[in-house]
């Protein structure tokens, strides 16, 4: 008998997957860089037509055949069986330097309490390989219990305590004097710049990862879902929230960028080299620098706990490994494969392709692979699958019935969507333009 969810624990811990380190602290740049309050029309349109339509096809999937990604493939037609190999691949390569990235965010929680110490010394140090290893074991320890005692247990506490600190952070910003200044950087919307191509690819780039498209996480989370869950319903919800996390992460940290007179385009400087500087002099910086980094802590784990059951599922359903053996694993492989990326900011030169290790793993998997593997994905699973069992498992115990229409957009508007994506980005990199 194959676990499930409770409703809440499944809301949970698939708004938990999508609200990661990519919505906190990625999301509100691209806003700005982007044509600012333009960059959500097509944000909002590509969340509706495309990003939410492929959630419910990966929810149906994994409900309808009880399975990991392998299995669920596998018994729509067995011939892609192996398919499922690949979002998985990608998955724990993402998982390995993501991994990377939640150990730091675990150092300046520890760092806000003592004293921040300067990012590039820190990153010569080992102590960010410490990091690493002390994230993964977290994730194992969460992940090794079934569903219920480990994945769900834990979203329960993670879940509202994230949404408590975005609340408290929210109400603080608005009361700082950057507060205008950095509205009209965020929200101020440029109109003219819905005529460029290049911002429609960018939220549609964003809103596939933003929603854990084509990782398998998805299909793997809705294997554990009752018959009874209204998939439609639950999709808006954990959309909706992850949109409005994403939205209120830019209203905390620019009014305290601009409040403090700091430069609002720092890229991945944001977390570990601005907003440590602005805590050490802002009133009551020792309460909000904390609360920041656990607010980042939470939703790096979250996501970090979804990636590593893809794997784990696989491995139960389809090599009969027990829980326990299937979790030390697949931890051992991603300490394995994320030790270069560990190394390459921990004192090391790792260079690949002219950059650090970690980073030309993420443009290669977490930014030019996925919207190509979210491609193959829904292309298996809506060509392969009969198009009216997918409409009846997606609408089975809805109030809101999606009509035919919905295929189209599922077997021909989102895999060209992403296929351009994924163009757009090689394209862009080939001719040198800021695309990542």
């Amino acid at each position: 008998m194959r676990a499930e969810w409770s409703r809440l624990g499944f809301i949970l811990a698939t708004i938990g997957s999508a609200v990661g380190l990519g919505n906190l602290w990625r999301f509100p740049y691209i806003v700005g860089e982007n044509g600012g309050g333009a960059f959500l029309i097509p944000f909002a349109i590509c969340a509706i037509f495309f990003g939410m339509p492929l959630m419910m096809l990966e929810f149906a999937a994994g409900r309808r055949f009880q399975g990991s990604v392998i299995t669920s493939l596998k018994r729509i037609d067995p011939r892609l069986r192996f398919l499922g190999l690949i979002p998985i691949g990608v998955t724990v390569v993402i998982f390995s330097y993501y991994l990377v990235i939640t150990g730091w965010v675990l150092s300046y929680l520890a760092f806000s309490v003592i004293g921040y110490a300067d990012f590039s010394e820190y990153t010569a140090s080992y102590l960010p390989l410490i990091a690493f290893f002390a994230s993964l074991l977290l994730v194992l320890y969460i992940v090794q219990f079934d569903i219920k005692a480990g994945i769900e247990r834990a979203n329960t506490y993670l879940m509202p305590l994230l949404f408590l600190f975005v609340l408290i952070m929210f109400f603080e910003a608005l009361t700082l004097p950057g507060l205008g200044e950095a509205v009209a950087y965020y929200l101020a919307p440029e109109i003219a710049a819905l005529a460029s191509p290049r911002i429609w690819l960018m939220a549609a780039g964003q809103v596939f990862f933003s929603f854990s498209a084509g990782f398998g996480i998805l299909i793997t989370y809705g294997s554990y879902l009752s018959k009874k869950e209204d998939i439609p319903a639950s999709t808006m919800m954990i959309a909706g929230t992850d949109v409005v996390v994403a939205l209120m992460a830019g209203l905390i940290i620019f009014p305290i960028v601009f409040t403090f007179g700091f430069d609002p385009v720092s890229g991945p400087g944001l977390a570990f080299i601005t907003l440590p500087a602005i805590f050490s002099v802002m009133p009551l910086g020792f309460i909000f620098g904390p609360m920041f980094f656990l607010l980042l802590l939470i939703g790096a784990i979250s996501s970090l706990v979804s990636m590593m059951e893809v794997g784990v599922a696989a491995l139960v359903d389809e090599a009969r490994f027990s829980r326990r053996r299937a979790t030390l694993l697949i931890a051992s492989l991603v300490a394995i494969l994320g030790l270069p990326s560990a190394l390459s900011y921990a004192g090391w030169e790792i260079i690949v392709m002219g950059r650090p290790f970690l980073d030309t793993v993420d443009l290669l998997f977490g930014t030019l692979l996925l919207p190509l593997v979210a491609a193959l994905l829904v292309v298996g699973i809506a060509w392969f699958w009969n198009p009216e069992e997918i409409l009846e498992e997606i609408n089975r115990s809805s109030r809101v019935q999606f009509p035919g229409i919905t295929i189209i957009l599922l077997r021909f508007v989102i895999p060209v969507i992403l296929v351009v994506v994924f163009a757009f980005f090689i394209v862009g990199l080939m001719l040198g333009l800021d695309v990542v």
